[in-house]
């Protein structure tokens, strides 16, 4: 396949960002748009000279043939958007988080395993440059030992925004946060045994604070930190090997401890969503399997049933 043909549904900020990226590959023709908002579609379709404009992502799949849709929509509506696109047998990748259940999450995975194509979900921190660079730094010294991931923002300042439900605000796991999750699970690259966790609504109606112990099965411990009581956004990863430790303050800045020194990693000019949609967009054109470290539907339906175990552990 020399140059798949694919749109991009959504064109909020998260969409525009996936259509320059894709715009600036010289091997795919960028063929529509899709957004029920027409000022947004209508400045995406203009920006990048995209002539073909759609309301509705049904009106989208009936009018092109498509070979790969990249489905960025608001976040609590990834999996409503993305299930037609592969029901309708067109590869897609979507944004985090990729459903706003384990359950929803399944069924993108069984729709695109009965079509026959590729899913990809767009938790961006698997294929970040610093975290790959610690990640193998740690391991070629032996297996990572224990991981640490926080995040932390403000559920004030999306109340505010008066844009989304009380079960959306409730469930905010699903948001920016499950990122943590989900590189933290992938980096241990084992499978969960045990999960020890706390939850409370402590400064709002809303579930806000956040912490647990995850053991994987090859023994690597996990601590998940996170909480919404937060002013501002703060993201940050430790990985511990064997006499050597990763320190990451979000995806920033990277300092490693070994052999007595201490080795600052120096920050990439890309920051994981480049990556992940050349490796998507490479594995559209080759007919390859979406595999670890990317996030296939297989791996997301984990990240997902993490999260809910997480959530289980709410405190009245």
């Amino acid at each position: 396949m020399a140059r798949p043909k694919v749109a991009v549904v959504g064109c909020g900020p998260k969409g525009g960002q996936h259509a320059g990226i894709l715009a600036s590959f010289d091997d795919v023709e960028l063929v529509a748009v899709c957004d029920p908002v027409q000022a947004a579609r209508e400045a995406l379709g203009d920006k990048h000279g995209i002539a073909r404009r759609y309301a509705d992502v049904t009106e989208l799949l009936a009018a092109e043939s498509l070979d790969a849709a990249w489905v960025a929509p608001p976040p609590h509506l990834n999996a409503a958007v993305a299930l037609p696109c592969l029901e309708h047998g067109v590869n897609t990748f979507l944004e985090k988080p990729p459903g706003m259940s384990a359950a929803e999450t399944s069924g993108l995975r069984d729709a695109a395993a009965r079509t026959g194509v590729q899913g990809m979900v767009g938790w961006n921190r698997r294929m970040h440059p610093l975290i790959v660079q610690a990640q193998e730094l740690v391991r070629e010294r032996g297996p990572v030992m224990q991981l640490v991931g926080e995040f932390h923002k403000s559920l004030t300042a999306f109340e505010r925004r008066g844009k989304y439900s009380d079960a959306f605000l409730d469930n905010m796991m699903w948001e920016s946060i499950n990122h943590s999750v989900d590189v933290v699970r992938a980096m241990a690259q084992s499978e969960v045994a045990e999960v020890h966790s706390v939850v409370r609504r402590a400064l709002h109606k809303y579930k806000d604070v956040f912490g647990a112990l995850v053991l994987f099965e090859n023994g690597c411990l996990a601590n998940l930190i996170f909480n919404w009581t937060s002013d501002a956004r703060l993201e940050r990863y430790e990985i511990h090997g064997r006499d050597i430790s990763a320190y990451l303050e979000g995806v920033n800045q990277a300092v490693v401890f070994c052999d007595g020194e201490r080795r600052e990693l120096p920050r990439p000019p890309t920051g994981g969503t480049e990556e992940e949609d050349r490796y998507f967009l490479d594995c559209v054109k080759s007919g390859a399997r979406v595999e670890p470290p990317a996030c296939n539907l297989d791996e997301a339906v984990k990240t997902m049933e993490l999260a809910e175990t997480i959530l289980a552990g709410l405190r009245s």
